[in-house]
């Protein structure tokens, strides 16, 4: 058995590189000492006055024992985004200090910090900043804190562990959701690249009557309220509410390829959590559907902010499988479960026409009673690879694989919309956006 792992020590006191430096300045006196024995004295005393500034310094680091510190994180975490992370010393007492920082996040995440430096003075919380970025859902772990102080002499280091060790949970990306909601608030939607979608629209629910406008539509005029007022007036309509709204999600492998760290898989997660986000406060119901060569889990359409904290906890758990998806499997599934006239958005790749059959042979009982969208994620490196400016006859051979790839996905859209399945062929960046703004078209243009 091997042995467990020693404990880090709390405290620790040690030289600075500063004393270490003036002590090897010491040593020159007495290395003298054969040419003159005044040399020695010299040393002795030197060393015995820089002894006492060290002991000196070591009181003064006193103030150190008396310094609570604390971490604070803005929970859940959200996958590929810079999450906000404070940490806050305060001196209860004694002299002023200078304190270096090192927090011990999980290897996983992404810091645009290592270090940090702050000066402390008696009562005063001092916060130290910086962002870290997760590269993968799941479950983490934080450490201690620790932190190095330094007196006014800087001789001699204290070092401090702050245990201050925290589990943590990354979910899909949250930050987006409360980005959208205070964007919302401010009717500032088009900063995310949001279209504006007005309620009073070409929905088919009846909302209230107003005044004629020049320009409304004669479908529109309300005759009977007209005769009644003896002027004109229109019908208001509003987007429909309490549709459904179920999220298929494909986990097979080739949602595993990742690129600017994170995988397809992750992006769609991070899409589908913000588009369940608007969904519900569309008043729709909303419902998940994870699906590898099995059905992983199926969440029945709901409606409200507990339905979105059971969608967000499917989402933090799932992972790609090195597997190829069953399609009729999954579609089977939503036949079986979901009866009533629904919206389907279909998280996929499609690479070639040969993955847009395998989804056509399987989908014809679904777009009976239902209605689909298949969002599918282009790869990362083809836009950039074909800008490119050769620079060799290998740099021709890659361009031409990758125009021949990007063909053959076009075919694959548009075999799908053939049969009447809608389509969005996305860069996994401008994905949460681009099926927002789908979404809210389907629900304008009240196709279901």
């Amino acid at each position: 058995m091997s042995a467990a792992p020693r404990p880090q020590p709390v405290r620790r006191l040690f030289f600075s590189l500063r004393l270490a430096l003036l002590f090897g300045l010491g040593g020159i006196w007495l290395t003298l000492t054969p040419l003159w024995v005044g040399f020695f004295w010299l040393g002795v005393f030197y060393n015995l006055a820089l002894a006492a500034l060290g002991a000196t310094d070591a009181w003064l680091l006193r103030a150190a024992d008396r310094v609570s510190a604390r971490r604070e994180l803005e929970l859940p975490l959200s996958l590929g985004r810079p999450n906000r992370v404070v940490l806050a010393l305060t001196p209860h007492g004694g002299f002023p200090l200078q304190a270096e920082l090192r927090d011990e996040f999980p290897h996983a995440f992404k810091s645009d910090a290592r270090r940090m430096i702050a000066s402390l003075s008696s009562g005063q919380t001092t916060e130290c900043i910086y962002h870290l970025t997760p590269l993968q859902r799941g479950s983490y772990r934080f450490g201690a804190l620790v932190v190095r102080f330094t007196g006014r002499l800087r001789l001699l280091v204290l070092q401090r562990r702050f245990p201050l060790e925290t589990q943590v949970k990354v979910y899909p990306n949250i930050l987006e959701t409360k980005k959208h909601r205070l964007l919302a608030q401010r009717h500032q939607l088009t900063q995310m690249g949001l279209r504006p979608v007005r309620r009073r629209g070409t929905g088919l629910e009846f909302e209230s009557l107003r005044h004629y406008v020049p320009g409304d539509p004669p479908s529109k005029l309300d005759w009977k309220a007209s005769a009644r007022c003896r002027t004109l007036i229109s019908r208001q309509y509003q987007l429909e509410r309490n549709q459904r709204l179920l999220i298929l999600l494909d986990s097979g492998r080739t949602m595993a390829s990742r690129g600017m760290g994170l995988s397809k898989l992750d992006y769609a997660v991070n899409a589908a959590m913000l588009l369940a986000y608007v969904a519900t406060q569309q008043e729709d119901r909303v419902g998940l559907m994870t699906f590898a060569d099995d059905v992983l889990s199926y969440l029945a359409p709901g409606k409200g902010s507990g339905q979105l904290k059971e969608v967000m906890e499917l989402l933090y758990r799932l992972q790609p499988r090195p597997i190829e998806s069953d399609y009729r499997r999954a579609f089977l599934t939503v036949a079986q479960r979901l009866r009533q006239r629904s919206l389907l958005v279909l998280f996929t790749d499609l690479i070639d026409p040969d993955s847009s059959k395998r989804i056509i042979s399987q989908i014809t009982p679904l777009l009976r009673n239902h209605l689909l969208l298949c969002v599918a994620l282009s790869d990362y490196e083809w836009g950039d690879l074909i800008r490119a400016v050769p620079q060799e006859s290998g740099d021709l051979y890659r361009q031409a694989v990758a125009i021949s790839i990007l063909e053959d996905r076009k075919k694959a859209l548009a075999m799908l919309a053939a049969r009447g399945v809608l389509t969005l062929d996305a860069a996994p960046a401008d994905l949460s956006v681009a099926t927002i703004n789908r979404y809210l078209k389907v629900k304008r243009a009240a196709l279901l």
